[in-house]
C-alpha cells in the first residue's frame, strides 16, 4: 500500500563556497542530516567513522561539494552521492550533489549488506535522494526552480509515493 510522504528542502549551514541543504520529512523534528548525527552519539562504537564524515564535511565546506569528494550510488548523472569515500568505513552518510555549490543532505547509516540496493535500512534514503534528484530536474526543466550560486530558488515542498 502506498502512501504520500510529504518533505522539504531546508538550508542547514551557509559557507563561502557551498551550502548544505537537508531533507525535511513532514511531521518530523529533525532534519535528516539532523536524524543521521542523532543515531550516532559521541562515544558509540563508530566514533572514528563520524570522525572521518565530520571532516570531509570541514572540506566541503571550505572547498566546495566538487565531484571528486564524492562517490556515486544512484544512476550516471543524477547526483545521489555518499560520503566519505574512504575505503572501510562502514558509516555512508547519502546527498545529492546539484553543483560545486549546492549540496543536498540525506540521511544514511551503517552498511549492512554488498550494496545500497540490498540494505533494508539504506535503500530508502538513497531512493529519497533519487526521486528527490528527478523532481528537482523537472522542476528546473519546467522553470519552478532556478539554481542561483548557492542557492535553491522556487518550490522546495515535494511529495512522492512511498511504499510500505
Amino acid at each position: 500500500m502506498a502512501t504520500k510522504q510529504h518533505y522539504s528542502i531546508e538550508l542547514v549551514e551557509e559557507y563561502e563556497n557551498v551550502n548544505f541543504y537537508s531533507i525535511h520529512l513532514d511531521g518530523k523534528e529533525l532534519t535528516e542530516l539532523e536524524a543521521f548525527f542523532d543515531k550516532f552519539p559521541i562515544g558509540c562504537e563508530y566514533d572514528k567513522e563520524i570522525d572521518v564524515i565530520i571532516s570531509w564535511m570541514d572540506k566541503i565546506a571550505e572547498k566546495g561539494a566538487l565531484e571528486r569528494y564524492f562517490r556515486p550510488e544512484g544512476r550516471y548523472g543524477d547526483g545521489v552521492g555518499v560520503i566519505p569515500i574512504d575505503i572501510g568505513n562502514k558509516v555512508r552518510l547519502y546527498c545529492l550533489r546539484l553543483s560545486d555549490k549546492i549540496l543536498v543532505f540525506g540521511n544514511g547509516g551503517v552498511k549492512d549488506a554488498a550494496t545500497w540496493q540490498e540494505s533494508e535500512s539504506l535503500a530508502p534514503y538513497v531512493k529519497l535522494l533519487i526521486d528527490t534528484s528527478r523532481f528537482i530536474s523537472s522542476r528546473i526543466k519546467d522553470g519552478s526552480l532556478v539554481l542561483v550560486d548557492k542557492e535553491i530558488i522556487g518550490n522546495l515542498n515535494f511529495s512522492r509515493d512511498e511504499e510500505k
